[in-house]
């Protein structure tokens, strides 16, 4: 993968060049980031891998909270772990810690004042903060009673009170009920219209409704950066799935059944429709129309399924296992 010019650092929230983090030394020495390349443009990105990817040591570097030890990365044009670019960026990590004797409000007035926002105005924008986060019933509550979910908002609060260029949220939605996710999700939603979000994440579904582009990253290295619907639109356009619906579908299967081209063909339990798997997707296409009207049925529909978020990040880590086992 290509870099990126370093004139051109300022275009991106994000941007890396060979980016690199070793832990140990001699025979105990781990790559745990290859020499990575990406850059994050306006908007939401998501950041995927599985456990042991590279995607926390990525994160902390970006952050300053550990060392690069080789390569380059600018958050906005700002050098990785400078103050400049420290202050430019709020961030919430996977498992937060609070000073959890405080109240909520004496929490965030605490965190804005950290961050050189006078007395007075640190108040309002905590104040504003806990409204917008529906937390005004607890505000004066200590955090230690606060329950996995408020503390998720209180953190993303905290990570906004200073009103960041860039937003870095590492498991946002982790260790919660799914009532309280859909929440969080929705604050990530409004809170994307005025800052850029870069969101690291193992619930695919969930990325999926947050983010506009999204970068996978394997074994410390990345595998594609894209827009989510162009992943998804490429790997449903190269599947070899498809779904048919005729008015007597049962009937319809049976003469499926009879080609050579047809791997697998089933109904559906749940959407009661025909999938099928073929081995020759252009003469599948041309002979479907032509089989309907030799049976004296109707086609009502006939299409290829588009693709999860989730169904492509497996398809390529699968692949990507693969290929290492072959080597």
């Amino acid at each position: 993968m290509s870099s990126i010019p370093l004139d051109n650092v300022e275009d991106y929230y994000i941007w890396t060049n060979n980016l690199t983090k070793v832990y140990g030394t001699g025979t105990k020495k781990i790559k745990a980031v290859n020499g990575i390349n990406f850059t994050m443009t306006s908007g939401v990105h998501g950041f995927l891998g599985p456990n042991g990817a590279g995607k926390t040591s990525t994160i902390n570097m970006l952050i300053g909270a550990i060392s690069i030890t080789q390569g380059d990365a600018y958050l906005k044009g700002r050098k990785a772990g400078s103050k400049k670019a420290r202050k430019s960026i709020g961030f919430l990590p996977q498992d937060p810690a609070f000073y959890e004797k405080l109240s909520g409000l004496e929490y965030l007035i605490f965190q804005a004042r950290l961050n050189s926002t006078p007395k007075s105005i640190a108040k309002q924008k905590a104040l504003n903060l806990i409204n917008f986060f529906d937390l005004t019933d607890a505000k004066d509550r200590k955090i230690k009673t606060y329950s996995m979910g408020m503390k998720q908002k209180i953190g993303l609060a905290a990570g906004l009170i200073h009103e960041p260029k860039l937003l870095i949220l590492d498991e946002p939605t982790s260790n919660l009920d799914p009532l309280v996710r859909k929440k969080i999700i929705d604050y990530v939603r409004k809170i994307s219209k005025d800052m850029s979000i870069f969101i690291s994440s193992h619930v695919l579904s969930e990325v999926e409704q947050m983010c506009d582009t999204v970068t996978i990253i394997n074994k410390g290295k990345i595998i594609l950066t894209d827009t989510v619907q162009n992943v998804k639109n490429w790997f449903s356009n190269s599947t070899n799935l498809y779904v048919v619906d005729t008015n007597s579908n049962e009937t319809f299967l049976d003469v499926l059944k009879g080609l050579k081209m047809i791997m697998k063909a089933w109904i559906d339990e749940k959407e009661k429709k025909i999938f099928v798997n073929t081995n020759d997707i252009e003469q599948f296409q041309k002979i479907i129309p032509k089989l309907v009207i030799e049976n004296g049925l109707t086609l009502k529909s006939f299409y290829q399924p588009e693709s999860s978020l989730q169904d492509v990040f497996l398809e390529i880590i699968n692949e990507e296992e693969g290929k290492l086992n072959e080597a």
